[in-house]
């Protein structure tokens, strides 16, 4: 936000659903022409002039769409017009109904033979159903029925804009690296099918991204790209254009820039019926009005706000509102009627980080304007965190991963969609035997050079890839050696030395230097890494507890002086169980590290009866989950490289009420350790 459309245009969404049932109306006839009567062509007739004035004349719509909807009974038809009925409902923000109507449409459809038809019409109503559970403020359930609009499938034309209704949902939620890479899956299906309409939503999505990021340049460059389009767009999409340009220039603190693009959306919407969106930007207007000091005119624009969002009980806005308003009494030195404010919100769960940043720099502003520099403080220190989750290097990280995904998944999907478009060209056409040599020799002439641009262009990406990994290995090393971890250790050893504590500082320089020894490697001797695993364990045993057994059972044919492993592939499990696995644990714990030769490679086991392993959760707060990342990331490289495939599997073990995590590892015999 600060308010952004949560849906970049769910308008629009609604107006790609019912021009795809359009759509699906007029292949009908065309399947069935011969059996058409005027009756049927009066229906579709009135179903088009429904859809027609969805936007523009509300009662008129309700007219026709019923008109057709008596002319026929529990048809396909039937259904085509009361998809187009329910959305009035979301137009007059009477949700509950829509939603009914939504659900009522599906029971039907799941009762119709499976034919292209009635697929296309589901994702439709999936995708109107997320857009309606998007204006609930409810991201998770959006998602659920966003997702399953691209499993029916779509057709074609549809994708782009359920892409982009995924992307600000994951927006919202504060999920920066997914948001962008949806936009840009988006933009490769726009770029295959020549689907221009879609771009100027798509720029100005990632022209919002990256000034979550903060990186205004680019935001900027993104901006830019979709005003070329904006004299060409319906005045709904230049409100959103407006909107969220306005929050650019109010991030750049240039409020007067700012209040220029609110203005020309509120002159837009002066004369519509769309209440959310005209109050939406009210609220916007009011936390600019008040960064320029003028607050009479802050007050004027969230009093307008606050009462259609409290009708609606929309809790993001609100709290913006709140915040807002103890702007205001903190510039008025009403500090009483600001702290009341304060109390008025009990929870900030569920809010956006970047509302959840203004209000606390509010807070802050109160609690120094009343001499409460504790306060102050703690609330400085939670603003700089929020800000830090949307632009820390594991949101860029993240964003690089998957735009990488990005360029693989694309260049696949390009690949299924020119079939596709080449597949209904076929279909239309009866191309004569010397056509189509010449087709196949230009796709095989295509094909050779295609493979070579690729190639090219994926070495460039292995590269990339493993400056990446570089990169996250010295991190993870850092973190290891992070000054917090050594003054700890440091200062408990120093105190009495003995020989004993001696040893233990040995084990730990030894530790050290093994670690930033194997950053600069992409293999070493298998002997080498239990000797730095069992220097690991020794050095946090103490930490751990005097109940920790540690088991090494390793087979007498495995050359442990010959046979190489991919640095920290078996110390990583061991620290994550020593770490994540047993702290607070009563009872023994147990640590078994077996390892086997086989006929293809080296099989190694290392199980604890620890808490479990968690994929989608925080195993602890000092957690970095770099380890894991910089494994899977060097697996995948070196694998692409070798005919036969290395493993790192986790897996949870416990059973009966017990807990515990095993991990297998494979490492082929002849496996090659090379990048190029």
């Amino acid at each position: 936000m600060r308010i952004r459309c949560i849906k970049r245009n769910l308008l629009y969404s609604f107006y790609m659903t019912l021009s795809l049932s359009t759509l699906l109306i007029l292949g009908s006839c065309s399947d069935k022409n011969s059996l058409e009567n005027k009756q049927e062509q009066r229906v579709d007739s009135l179903i088009g002039a429904g859809r027609d004035s969805l936007f523009s004349d509300i009662p008129a719509a309700k007219k026709y769409l019923q008109e057709a909807m008596n002319r026929t009974k529990d048809s396909m038809k039937y259904y085509d017009a009361f998809e187009a009925y329910s959305s009035i409902y979301y137009l007059e923000n009477k949700y509950d109904s829509g939603l009914l109507m939504k659900q009522k449409t599906l029971a039907f459809l799941e009762k119709q033979p499976k034919a292209t038809r009635r697929q296309e019409l589901m994702a439709s109503v999936y995708n109107s159903i997320g857009v309606y559970y998007a204006q609930m403020n409810k991201p998770d359930s959006a998602i659920i029925f966003l997702q399953k609009s691209l499993q029916c499938p779509p057709t074609t034309e549809n994708k782009p804009d359920i892409y982009i209704n995924l992307s600000d949902q994951y927006k919202f939620k504060g999920d920066l690296s997914t948001a962008a890479y949806y936009l840009r899956l988006a933009l490769a299906v726009s770029d295959s099918f020549d689907l221009d309409k879609f771009k100027f939503p798509i720029y100005f999505g990632l022209g919002h991204i990256y000034l979550g990021l903060r990186d205004f340049k680019q935001a900027d460059e993104y901006y830019q790209r979709a005003e070329k389009d904006y004299a060409n767009r319906r005045f709904d999409e230049k409100v959103i254009f407006n909107n969220n340009r306005g929050n650019y220039y109010y991030y750049k603190k240039e409020y007067k820039k700012a209040l220029a693009c609110f203005k020309r959306a509120e002159k837009d919407l002066e004369s519509t019926e769309y209440d959310f969106f005209k109050n939406m930007v009210y609220a916007n207007m009011s936390d600019v009005y008040l960064n320029l000091n003028q607050l009479d005119s802050c007050k004027y624009y969230y009093e307008k706000a606050e009462p259609y969002f409290k009708s609606i009980d929309h809790k993001t806005i609100l709290y913006y509102i709140n915040a807002t308003k103890i702007g205001v009494a903190v510039a008025e030195n009403n500090f009483a009627l600001a702290r009341k404010l304060q109390q008025e919100i009990k929870s900030d769960e569920g809010i956006e980080p970047n509302i959840l940043s203004i209000r606390t720099e509010y807070l802050e502003k109160l609690a120094l304007n009343t001499s409460d520099y504790k306060s102050a403080y703690q609330y400085l220190k939670k603003r700089m965190t929020v800000n830090d989750s949307l632009r820390d290097d594991a949101t860029q990280q993240r964003i690089a991963d998957l735009d990488m995904q990005y360029n693989q998944d694309s260049t696949l999907m390009k690949k299924d969609l020119i079939i596709q478009k080449k597949s209904a060209e076929a279909q239309t056409f009866k191309l004569s035997t010397y056509l189509w040599i010449l087709i196949s020799l230009v796709g095989l002439i295509s094909a050779i050079f295609g493979y070579y641009i690729i190639k090219k262009r994926n070495n460039m990406q292995r590269m990339k890839f493993i400056e990446q990994i570089s990169n996250l290995r010295i991190g993870n090393i850092r973190n290891r050696i992070s000054p917090h971890f050594m003054f700890n250790v440091l200062n408990n050893e120093m105190q009495g030395v003995d020989e004993e504590k001696k040893q233990r500082l040995f084990t730990l320089i030894h530790l050290l230097r093994k670690s930033l020894e194997m950053t600069e490697e992409t293999s070493i001797m298998l002997v080498d890494e239990i000797d730095f695993a069992k220097a690991y364990i020794e050095l946090n045993k103490q930490k751990v507890g005097d109940n920790l057994t540690v088991s090494w059972d390793i087979s007498e044919h495995v050359d442990l002086n010959n046979a190489r492993i991919i640095p920290m592939m078996l110390q990583i499990p061991i620290e994550n169980a020593l770490k994540h696995g047993f702290p607070s644990m009563e009872g023994e714990k147990k640590l078994s590290i077996k390892m086997l030769r086989e006929e293809e490679g080296i099989r190694i086991f290392v199980t604890d009866n620890g808490k479990g392993y968690h994929p989608n959760g925080v195993s602890s707060p000092t957690s970095t989950g770099t380890g894991l990342r910089v494994l899977n990331q060097t697996l995948q490289i070196l694998n692409a490289r070798n005919r036969q495939q290395a493993v790192f599997l986790i897996q949870n073990t416990g059973t009966q009420g017990e807990t515990g995590t095993k991990v297998e590892i494979f490492i082929p015999h002849h496996y090659k350790y090379e990048y190029k």
